[in-house]
């Protein structure tokens, strides 16, 4: 008895892998090199490793400041600034090139999510018909009119459910 949702569930999985892998394929070799370094960036030990290089860049034109009198970024540090400057430009490029694409993909799965939602519907409506139409036709099962399954056995439209949420939900526009 498990044999059959278990190939179910397998065929579901191997579904989702086989739409992972394809927009994995779908990647440039850009946006592959910026994810991987967008990993790699989004750890907690960069935090650690930009602090520390920032205390010893500042320690070092301290202690150059006080024993040679020749720093090489005295205080307040423009140099350093211009490079944090740099790396955060360059960090924050990097992790809104990850996140835009995250967000197509989101998208494509919401869109699929949805068709796959509606297929579901239109097949418990046709079920539903199914069993409607079953149960009169069968003598021993008295038949009797029942509201409910008659709305239930009607397709939901899409189109009219997105307009009465839009028209039922308060608009965020500023």
């Amino acid at each position: 008895m498990n044999e059959p949702s278990t190939t179910h569930v397998e065929e579901a999985i191997d579904s989702i892998a086989e739409l992972e892998r394809r927009a994995q394929e779908a990647m440039s070799p850009h946006q592959r090199w910026i994810e991987r370094v967008t990993r790699r960036i989004g750890r907690p030990r960069i935090v650690y490793v930009i602090l520390a290089f920032a205390l010893a860049w500042m320690g070092t034109n301290e202690i150059l400041s006080l024993t040679q009198h020749a720093a090489f970024d005295p205080p307040p540090f423009p140099l350093l600034d211009s490079i944090m400057t740099l790396v955060s430009l360059m960090l924050v490029v990097l992790v809104l090139t990850t996140e835009s694409r995250a967000a197509q993909i989101e998208v494509q799965r919401r869109r699929l999510d949805l068709q796959i939602n509606l297929l579901t519907e239109r097949r418990t409506a046709k079920l539903i018909e199914m069993i409607d139409a079953l149960r009169r036709d069968l003598p021993s099962v008295p038949t009797h009119h029942d509201p409910e399954v008659e709305a239930l056995r009607e397709r939901t439209d899409p189109h009219a459910v997105a307009r009465a949420i839009e028209e039922r939900t308060p608009d965020e526009s500023p």
